[in-house]
């Protein structure tokens, strides 16, 4: 009898605002992939740097307590009930009893993923693409036969990108204050999020060339058939017809707010060394990034 594979077979691991949206909506349409209702599960960054939703393992105390991540795990259990409730979806609200009230650990985990051999199963946390060198060692034990998606974004416009959406999303009150931004673009949190060599370097020890696909957020704007039809090939799936409209939609849009020359300036200086790396390592389109960079300057 054909041996089931561990669950779940893929992880997009990154990275934040670089299109992890998008490619999630689309592999969400393909008849041979299934994805959690959630986008974003942050099973293993749990407690990395700080608690998230998921952070506190015991039940009542995520009911009843009173910290940041108990009032989050709430508040968000509410939403997805309440949605699904709505939308009369009964399979993502049994899939969302399963992921709320269970025991959060590596068997929890793995059980939120149907066991169905034609289906290709994975899930997208951006998060993940930050984690420390234990935490991937821990996923690789795990899921010692994974496949892992990373798309890079230049990260200078990714680091604009994060501070208008959180402008969008009304967690930053005001985006015209330099002085405040230059801080929250050293903050430990969103440095690592552009440091796609500490990314790379931390994933590339813990699973081989072969198992690692690392794609563009460019070409999500200028080739995307392309970029999907790299994924499912990686992926081992045949491709799956999609729209120009499905190909093109754009998903959690921010608004618009043109980047400060101060800003462009202090983000060129902070990343230009590691794009010469990069560059070297991926050639297009970080050579388009760096000349990009060259020509603000």
């Amino acid at each position: 009898m054909q041996t089931v594979p561990s669950r779940p077979q893929f992880l997009g691991i990154g990275a934040q605002k670089a299109g992890t949206t998008w490619l999630w909506a689309q592999l969400q349409r393909h008849p041979n992939v299934w994805m959690p209702p959630r986008k974003e599960v942050h099973y293993f960054d749990r407690n990395f740097p700080t608690p998230n939703y998921l952070g506190e393992p015991r039940l009542l105390r995520r009911i009843f307590g009173r910290e940041t991540h108990h009032r989050a795990w709430r508040e968000m259990m509410q939403a997805d009930f309440r949605q699904s409730w709505k939308a009369k979806d009964l399979k993502a609200l049994r899939w969302y009893s399963r992921f709320y009230f269970g025991a959060l650990d590596d068997d929890w985990y793995r059980a939120l993923f149907p066991k169905d051999e034609h289906l290709m199963c994975g899930e997208i946390t951006p998060a993940y693409s930050i984690l420390a060198e234990e935490d991937v060692a821990h996923i690789a034990r795990l899921l010692p036969e994974l496949k892992i998606i990373l798309l890079l974004r230049n990260p200078i416009d990714r680091a604009w990108s994060q501070i208008r959406f959180d402008w969008t999303r009304g967690a930053r009150a005001d985006i015209t204050n330099l002085e405040e931004i230059k801080a929250f673009i050293d903050s430990p949190k969103q440095s690592l999020r552009s440091s796609y060599l500490r990314m790379l370097e931390i994933w590339g020890r813990h699973f081989p060339p072969e198992r690692f696909l690392v794609g563009f957020y460019d070409d999500i704007t200028t080739q995307p058939a392309h970029l999907l039809e790299r994924v499912t090939q990686f992926l081992g799936l045949e491709s799956a017809p999609a729209t120009p409209q499905d190909l093109g939609r754009k998903v959690h849009a921010s608004r618009e707010a043109p980047m400060p020359p101060e800003i462009r300036a202090y983000l060129i200086e902070k990343y230009a060394p590691d794009l010469r790396l990069l560059e070297e390592r991926f050639g297009a389109p970080v050579s388009e990034w760096l000349a990009s960079a060259q020509a603000a300057k």
